[in-house]
């Protein structure tokens, strides 16, 4: 196995491995933040699918979730693009050549992002009609509180390490623009 040098980049498969760790790593330490962010949309979606609340199965329950997670991504961006030395006006440019260099781990990515589609949503719903004595609302308001405090915000997390922080590090800006991302 070829070691990895300061030129050369891992396979795209590893680099979309490492990025899901990166994002692991700081949704770890930043748990409380997303818990309680999270913990709003929670509230908000066991409330309409349980039917307990009339207000937050409406537009306005809607409007308080969205709410919630705009000023999350909001604090997931500032929060990982703080330390960033890049001018706002070369972050298009970064972001433009980082895309088309890291396609293949970008694709990676979202074939990361598929597998774990299958585990957290599509697995427990088949799951869920084969438990008995819990009916579909019942089970609903509970998946939905739970992914709000977990698989949502890490989701975020994951996809602004991918689409933002990673391509505006300080590293993206030393790559040959003509350098291309591997498929392996």
């Amino acid at each position: 196995m070829p070691t990895r040098t300061a030129t050369a980049r891992p396979g795209a498969w590893a680099e979309a491995v490492e990025i899901l760790a990166a994002a692991w790593h700081f949704f770890a330490r930043n748990y409380p933040v997303a818990l309680a962010f999270g913990a709003l949309a929670s509230v908000q979606r066991f409330l309409s699918v349980s039917g307990t609340a009339d207000w937050a199965g409406g537009v306005g329950g809607e409007l308080f979730t969205a709410a919630a997670r705009f000023l999350f991504v909001a604090w997931l961006a500032r929060a990982l693009l703080r330390d960033r030395s890049v001018e706002w006006a070369e972050a298009g440019a970064r972001w433009s050549a980082w895309m088309s260099r890291r396609w293949a781990t970008i694709l990676a990515s979202t074939g990361l992002l598929i597998v774990f589609l299958i585990v957290f949503k599509a697995i427990p719903d088949a799951l869920a009609g084969r438990v008995g004595g819990i009916d579909e609302s019942t089970w609903m308001s509970w998946e939905l509180a739970i992914k709000n405090v977990t698989v949502i915000p890490f989701t975020m997390v994951w996809m602004t390490v991918l689409l933002a922080a990673r391509p505006l590090s300080p590293e993206a800006a030393l790559e040959p623009p003509s350098e291309r991302s591997p498929a392996g």
